[in-house]
C-alpha cells in the first residue's frame, strides 16, 4: 500500500469512527453496565461486581493524582473527566458527547477538535489524558496522537482497555447501532507493561479490564504510585 493509499485509508477509518461514536452517545448503557456488556459480548465471563471493583480502584488512582491544569482528549460524555483533579479542558470530536459532558461536568469547558491536530499551544497544560482512545487508532494515527500529546503537555496519561484472558489483543469489530447501521471498529486490548513500553512510559494501574500508563514528555518516564487492586465496588466506568 502506498503512502497516499494509507493516508486515505486512515481518513476513511477516522470518519467512520467519529460517526459511530457521535451517534452512539444516546445508545450507551448507564455506568458500569456499559463495560459489562462490552466484555461479555467478547465472551468474557465476568460479573458487573467484578468490573465495578476494578473500576473503583482506577477511580481512586485518578482522584489521587496531583491537581494540575489538564486536557482530557476524547473525553466522551465525561465519565473520566469528572475524576480528574485540578482545572482543565475536555476535547472530543463528538458534539453530542460534549453536550452530555457539559451536563455531567459543567465546571469543565469543552472544545470540539481533532485529537491528532489539537488547537492548543505547546506546553499549554501540565497533564494530557486520553481514555479509551489510543486503542482505537491505527499505527500512523497513534504516532501522530502521541506527538500531539507530548507537544501540548509535560505529562501524558493513557487509560485504555485491559486484556483479559481469551480476548484478542487487536481486532476489527462489527458494531451495529439501533437503526441497523453497521460500523467496522478497530480495537486493541492492552497488557499494561506492553502499553507502557510502547509509549515509553511506566505502569500506573494494571487491571484485567482497565490499564493506565504515564510518561513525562521530553524527559524520564513518569513514576507515580502504582495502584493496587482491592475488592471495593465502584459506581461508574466506561467501556471501550
Amino acid at each position: 500500500m502506498s503512502a497516499g493509499q494509507a493516508s486515505e485509508s486512515s481518513r476513511v477509518h477516522r470518519r467512520s469512527l467519529w460517526d459511530y461514536y457521535d451517534r452512539r452517545v444516546s445508545e450507551r448503557l448507564p455506568g458500569i453496565t456499559n463495560a459489562h456488556a462490552y466484555w461479555t459480548g467478547l465472551g468474557v465471563e465476568v460479573s458487573v461486581e467484578e468490573i465495578a471493583s476494578e473500576a473503583s480502584q482506577l477511580e481512586r488512582c485518578l482522584r489521587e493524582l496531583p491537581p494540575v491544569r489538564f486536557v482530557d482528549v476524547g473525553a466522551g460524555p465525561g465519565t473520566f473527566t469528572r475524576l480528574l483533579p485540578g482545572t482543565g479542558l475536555a476535547i472530543d470530536q463528538s458534539q453530542r458527547s460534549l453536550k452530555a459532558l457539559k451536563i455531567t461536568v459543567p465546571q469543565v469547558p469543552v472544545l470540539r477538535a481533532d485529537a491528532l491536530r489539537l488547537p492548543l499551544a505547546d506546553r499549554s497544560v501540565s497533564r494530557f489524558i486520553a481514555a479509551h482512545l489510543y486503542g482505537l487508532l491505527l499505527s500512523d494515527e497513534r504516532e501522530a496522537f502521541l506527538t500531539e500529546a507530548r507537544r501540548v503537555a509535560s505529562e501524558v496519561l493513557i487509560l485504555d482497555a485491559g486484556h483479559p484472558e481469551g480476548v484478542r489483543s487487536a481486532e476489527w469489530q462489527e458494531r451495529i447501532l439501533e437503526d441497523g447501521k453497521s460500523y467496522r471498529i478497530f480495537r486493541r486490548h492492552f497488557d499494561a507493561r506492553l502499553l507502557a513500553s510502547e509509549i515509553g512510559g511506566n505502569v500506573i494501574f494494571d487491571g484485567n479490564f482497565y490499564v493506565l500508563v504515564g510518561l513525562v514528555a521530553g524527559g524520564s518516564s513518569a513514576e507515580p504510585k502504582r495502584a493496587k487492586l482491592r475488592s471495593n465496588p465502584g459506581q461508574d466506568a466506561t467501556n471501550p
